[in-house]
């Protein structure tokens, strides 16, 4: 049984009453952003501390800015 049947399944035995509950814990599921893979979360990693392109312009342009 697949987890979509098995999900199906409970949904059907459930009471009509806890039905709202069951809706209202699948559209904060939907919400929640997925977590973050090990391996994404380490290709990120290894961007920081870069610089390209005009990123060191940048820098200097907001330490300037807050320092006036």
């Amino acid at each position: 049984m697949t987890l979509k049947e098995r999900l199906l399944q409970e949904i059907e035995a459930l009471p009509a009453e806890r039905l709202a509950e069951a809706i209202a814990l699948i559209q904060s599921l939907q919400k929640k952003p997925s977590p973050t893979s090990p391996q994404s979360f380490l290709a990120h990693l290894k961007t920081i501390g870069t610089w390209a392109g005009d990123d060191l312009y940048h820098a200097w342009l907001n330490t300037h800015k807050k320092n006036l």
